[in-house]
């Protein structure tokens, strides 16, 4: 209980595996009508490190659950404000919370991140000549009884029998692994959610149901016992115990028939087994928001709008940047064109909206004093690098992801928010501008919105029926560079590249060359406006 209460509101310290965090989500395959966040994506917005921060869940389950929802983002408007109900229960019922979580604890024992092969995947397929298993207990049967009715020297049939039966036990043990210890796991997930019921904030339906599916699994757990008997040779008093049982089941194969029923009972089951699946990782992810939103310095919940080309987000920060300067932006029936010099704060913003988006329409919170926006699709080109394993250039790279973003924007009655950092900086001045208005322009039609962050002024002037424009500056005085990482609605007008190169001690004749070339690229850029 004090642990509980120590770390509440503060981020885990564990480590994260996420190839088995990740098991639920890669196994609930069916699902694919759910807009999902590709792995680029992941990539692009330091996804893991976002989970990290967000995860304040106390059980296996709990943290696997609450990966699949992130990873999942067409979240329906009821299941948010259900899940906001239980959120609210939790923050104000410090006594209950506590008691759930201290309960959970049974649940954080690393088998218990295979539960989602329970629920889809492939259950260990019968032996073949499992019927010689119900011979030999037959036999050995009829010989005990012969034994004691008939003649005592019929106990040696069960002697010579007992020999087959070691290697057949034995044997068995090995076939089967880890699949025994991932099996017993059920009578902690039954137990858990026994010990739980009452706290958890259930309609008298929902308990109703959920009762029904824990008698449902009690009825494999019954069985499960007998085959987690292994652990007792682990205990030096009872050791004895142990081997006493381990004799029975030899004589009788009875852990090979048990372990049979149980794989029978478990794959009927799997829609019960999955309600308490859910049942554990719904209650521990509404717990673990309400103590994230008690460690952040403010947070909102989203209003959606339908189908509106909208986003506003008033006093937005990024959860992961230590005191991080908040920012305004209002964009109505137009995207955003940002523009900025490196370091003044662009890819952090466009950052930070993406990851306000997944965590306002997954756990019903964001960043921000206010956020209002429609329910979107993500999708992002953000951070590119050469493939070596593929031998694909940077530009290629660039070509294939941008390429993905505009076969998106297709997708019948759907509506993204598409965010590229730069466009096609892997290739020449004039061709990366035509292409980068031509992109942006098919990008921003029906009702996505688009983030689009560049060093390429032109754009502005191109892009500005279309896109709001806005820019972070930097400054310098006193020759020392600084940043305000505000945004601020216009065109950048104020250009610092070749003055900061300048600061950086570059020689003077570099200085005096460039600044040369510059005046001279912008009085033909002058002429050329005046000609058209």
């Amino acid at each position: 209980m004090k642990k509980t209460k120590n770390t509440w509101g503060q981020i885990k310290k564990q480590y994260i595996n996420f190839d088995l965090v990740e098991e639920y989500y890669l196994a609930k395959t069916e699902d694919e009508a759910v807009d999902v966040i590709s792995e680029r994506t992941l990539k692009d917005l330091d996804f893991p490190e976002f989970f990290k921060f967000l995860d304040r869940t106390t059980s296996d389950i709990g943290q696997q659950y609450l990966y699949n929802q992130l990873r999942r983002l067409k979240t329906s408007k009821e299941s948010l404000a259900q899940l906001e109900q239980r959120i609210e229960f939790y923050s104000t019922n410090q006594p209950k919370r506590q008691r759930i979580q201290k309960v959970l604890i049974s649940l954080s024992k690393g088998e218990d991140y295979y539960f989602p092969f329970l629920l889809y995947g492939a259950l260990p397929i019968k032996w073949r000549f499992s019927w010689v298993v119900s011979i030999i207990q037959l036999l050995v049967g009829l010989c005990i009884i012969a034994s004691i009715f008939l003649n005592p020297i019929f106990f040696l049939g069960v002697v010579a029998i007992f020999s087959v039966n070691v290697g057949l036990h034995y044997w068995h043990k090995n076939r089967i692994g880890n699949f025994a210890t991932v099996f017993s796991r059920l009578i902690t997930l039954t137990r858990t959610s026994k010990d739980i019921l009452e706290d958890s904030h259930l309609l008298a339906t929902e308990k109703e149901e959920l009762e029904k599916n824990i008698k449902e699994v009690d009825s494999i757990t019954n069985k499960l016992h007998w085959l987690k008997m292994d652990s007792l040779q682990n205990n030096e008093y009872l050791i004895l115990f142990w081997f006493l049982i381990e004799i029975t089941k030899i004589v009788s194969l009875s852990e090979i028939s048990t372990f049979h029923a149980v794989v029978d009972k478990i794959g009927s089951s799997r829609k019960a087994i999955e309600q308490l699946y859910l049942f554990i990782g719904e209650l521990d992810m509404a717990i673990s928001i309400a103590s994230l939103r008690a460690g952040l310095p403010y947070y909102s919940q989203a209003t959606f709008l339908s189908n509106q080309k909208e986003l506003q987000v008033q006093s937005l920060y990024h959860p992961l940047v230590e005191n991080c300067v908040a920012n305004e932006l209002h964009l109505k029936g137009k995207s955003l064109l940002l523009t900025g010099s490196n370091m003044s704060g662009k890819s952090t913003f466009i950052k930070a909206i993406n990851l306000n988006l997944i965590a306002a329409q997954t756990i019903n919170t964001s960043f921000t004093k206010a956020y209002t926006a429609p329910i979107l699709g993500i999708a992002t080109s953000i951070e590119i690098s050469d493939d070596i394993t593929s031998a694909k250039s940077y530009y290629m790279e660039e070509v294939e992801t941008i390429g993905n973003l505009m076969e998106l924007s297709n997708k019948p009655n759907s509506q993204f928010l598409f965010t590229i950092d730069e466009v096609f900086k892997g290739t020449n001045t004039i061709e990366r501008i035509s292409a980068a208005k031509a992109i942006l322009s098919f990008l921003n039609q029906k009702q996505h919105l688009v983030l689009v962050s560049t060093h390429d002024i032109e754009l502005t002037e191109l892009l500005d029926e279309y896109y709001d424009l806005y820019y972070f500056q930097e400054s310098i005085e006193n020759q020392n560079l600084s940043f305000d990482y505000t945004l601020k609605q216009g065109a950048l007008k104020k250009k610092n590249a070749i003055a900061i190169l300048e600061l950086a001690g570059y020689p003077p004749t570099v200085i005096q060359e460039a600044k040369s070339i510059a005046n001279k690229f912008e009085k033909e850029k002058l002429l050329y406006k005046k000609d058209i």
